[in-house]
């Protein structure tokens, strides 16, 4: 069984989010294991909107406050050098329902040295604000291929490919766009319109990882890069390096290093001035698109942070970390203040019974 609490705290009172956390696992048999997890989420605090407000370079944030309940049901099938894990999520927001089904599979060979994995997940969406008169759908379909090795006694490397498409509602209801309009020669009235994406999204992640331990150090360092790019026109890099170090018998400290980057989606604009754009007559699926979502602007993150894991006793362990979280715009254009700083601070148990 294990059990988490984190606080996720944005700099100047942003968004605040606390989170608990409860996983179960249990063997059945010696074919079947039961896994369960639940998450509840309390939401609160501020967010961009997306305009510029009338002075065109303004910060126009809204408030936010909310909870998340999720939960995940994970059911293991082993049969030799097979396993097969059936997956339900359940996720629940005042604005927003999703289901999830996943299947993976993963098979050993070469005395079990080499590992095949591959898998689908669906997932549904629903989403209706308080000011939707009815709910948006949306769906995405994930396809997953993958192939491990060890390398030797200290080293194990893994490679694996995600396809996926999103189709449906993928607008967010609660970012807006500004843009001044001229209404006769000369005088302009501001105007905030919803964003309007595309209703179809396609991506392809490549993940690759590499654990190596050493003895002599009795420490082991964990590597992951992830290439993204999808339909939209973003493309991404992630770097995360993570070193794990016994000290004594009972302490292991993790210090770990991220980096993300990212190009901006073709439709990103921080205001639609200057552009024959109407946003006030969008017809959904048909371009133009537009967005103002920082989240879709060119940026970079990194996060760095430091672990510690104390083993108490043989069955029992516990945890603390902490993390700062840091994203930095890239296009000169979007309002620097929309790109959040976070301190993330974690900690957790586990007890095996």
């Amino acid at each position: 069984m294990s059990v988490k609490w984190q606080d996720y705290q944005e700099d100047d009172g942003r968004v605040r989010v606390l989170s608990k956390y409860l996983g179960v696992e249990k063997k059945i048999n010696e074919s079947f294991a039961l896994r369960l997890h639940g998450v509840h989420d309390s939401i609160s605090g501020a967010t961009p909107t997306g305009s510029t407000g009338a002075s065109g370079d303004e910060l126009v944030i809204t408030e936010v406050t909310d909870v998340r309940e999720a939960g995940v049901v994970d059911l293991d099938w082993t049969r030799g050098i097979h396993k097969t894990s059936f997956q339900f999520a359940h996720s629940k927001e005042s604005d927003f329902l999703s289901k999830g089904y996943a299947i993976y599979n993963t098979s050993e060979y070469n005395k079990r040295n080499t590992g095949v994995s591959y898998g689908l997940s669906f997932v549904d969406d629903e989403i209706k604000p308080s000011f939707f008169d009815e709910a948006e759908t949306k769906e995405s379909l994930d396809a997953y291929v993958g192939l491990s090795q060890v390398i030797d006694a200290n080293t194990v490397a893994s490679l694996n490919f995600t396809y996926g498409k999103f189709e449906g509602y993928l607008n967010d209801p609660y970012k807006l766009i500004a843009k001044d309009v001229e209404v006769i020669p000369g005088f302009f009235l501001f105007q905030e319109a919803p964003e309007h994406r595309p209703d179809e999204r396609l991506r392809r992640i490549w993940f690759a990882n590499v654990k190596r331990f050493f003895p002599e150090l009795r420490g082991s360092i964990d590597f992951d890069y992830r290439y993204f790019n999808d339909t939209w026109g973003v493309e991404s890099h992630t770097f995360d390096l993570e070193w794990y170090q016994k000290v004594g018998d009972k302490l292991t400290l993790r210090p770990s290093y991220r980096y993300y980057n990212q190009n901006a989606a073709s439709f990103y604009f921080a205001d639609l001035n200057g552009t024959d754009i109407d946003p006030l007559e969008p017809v959904v699926g048909v371009a133009p698109f537009y967005s103002a979502d920082y989240r879709l602007a060119k940026m970079e993150t990194e996060t760095y942070g430091l672990k510690a894991i104390y083993k108490i006793a043989e069955q029992v362990s516990v945890d603390v970390s902490w993390e700062r979280y840091k994203m930095k715009g890239k296009d000169g254009v979007t309002h620097e203040g929309a790109f959040p700083k976070a301190d993330i601070l974690t900690i957790g148990g586990v007890w095996w019974f």
